[in-house]
């Protein structure tokens, strides 16, 4: 009992840590709802893909990684100029 009351403490100490842990922004892991909802980022993505923030086709894949439509269509959205976001994603603070 003693262990597990140390063990709940911890994860009660850890709690706001992680909340306050705060992921960068990335084609990887930001949804694409995400980063158009971003004045910032959503800068990005139309510096990079002219118009991106108004095609209807963003509200089917809000859900869905650049990394992960980079798969079905990697014509129109290229590893190289997805890593070119990530670049310019970078200089943008975390969320």
């Amino acid at each position: 009992m003693k262990y597990l009351s140390g063990a709940l403490a911890l994860a009660v100490l850890a709690a706001p840590i992680a909340a306050h842990a705060q992921a960068a922004w990335s084609t990887q892991t930001s949804k694409v709802g995400d980063l158009l909802a971003n004045p910032a980022t959503r800068a990005v993505l139309e510096r990079h893909f002219p118009g991106v923030s108004k095609d209807w086709r963003m509200k089917m894949v809000k859900g869905k990684t650049f990394r992960q439509l980079n798969t079905m269509a990697p014509d129109r959205l290229p590893a190289a100029k997805l890593d070119a976001v990530d670049r310019d994603l970078q200089a943008i603070p975390a969320r």
